[in-house]
């Protein structure tokens, strides 16, 4: 009979950290998500006729409503109930009351769309600004890549905020210009900070093995010297006693 191989197993996760992993899996595929999103309504108000602002106001507050019904679900599902600090469940209400009043608000917030589009945009900014400085600590230079890409998006976002029709009015649609490319630089920061995390720890994991084995061949090399003095003592002891016989 052929023998069964073995399969390995994979290494046990306290709880906690396979509630950090889902997390931060879910907030990976939330954050692509949102640039995709990014890029399809900007690319849809700028190329596609008779597409209707209030349109966006629609979308943007059902994904409102959708992110704080996903995180009040995660919020059960990963047990996150068990961590003193996750305030998963009242942050997923909070968004989806704010979802819903834009929506309620929807005609008015058409008003100010320059504004709402430069809150979207600053908080993927933000999320920019914090790979890099991620990256930084991990000592890739590829950081200072990211962060001018953030530092870029947060300018763009502010033109929004406060309205610098000096700059934004030369553009014909200048805010969805500018969450067309937010979407596209957004992925291309989670792909380059994607990239620089899994070297920085395929590198800390070869460190590791490393010191590990220093360690046990110092273990073997103090072993051998142990066992080469208590020979050498016995033989010593031997030798005396041939001398008192």
């Amino acid at each position: 009979m052929e023998k069964r191989k073995d399969k390995k197993k994979k290494p046990y996760m306290m709880p906690q950290d396979q509630l950090t992993q889902t997390t931060g899996w879910l907030g990976t595929i939330f954050l692509a998500t949102v640039a995709a999103l990014f890029i399809l309504v900007g690319g849809v108000m700028l190329f596609v006729d008779g597409v209707k602002e209030l349109y966006l106001i629609y979308m943007i507050s059902a994904l409102l409503i959708a992110l704080g019904i996903g995180l009040i679900v995660k919020y059960f599902v990963t047990e996150a109930y068990r961590s003193v600090h996750d305030y998963g469940f009242s942050g997923g209400a909070l968004i989806v009351i704010l979802g819903g009043c834009a929506l309620a608000r929807a005609g008015q917030l058409t008003m100010q769309i320059a504004a709402f589009v430069g809150l979207l945009v600053l908080s993927v900014a933000v999320v920019m600004l914090q790979q890099a400085m991620q990256l930084h600590i991990m000592r890739k230079k590829v950081w200072t890549v990211v962060l001018a890409i953030s530092l870029v998006t947060l300018l763009s976002s502010v033109l929004l905020l406060f309205d610098i029709s000096a700059v934004t009015g030369k553009v014909e649609g200048f805010e969805y210009w500018v969450l067309l490319a937010a979407g596209v630089l957004t992925l291309l920061c989670m792909l380059i900070s994607g990239i620089g995390v899994r070297i920085f720890l395929h590198q800390e994991r070869d460190e590791m093995l490393r010191m590990h084995k220093e360690q046990q061949l110092a273990f073997a090399r103090e072993e051998d010297q142990k066992r080469l003095e208590s020979t050498m003592k016995k033989i010593e002891d031997e030798s005396e006693s041939e001398k008192t016989e």
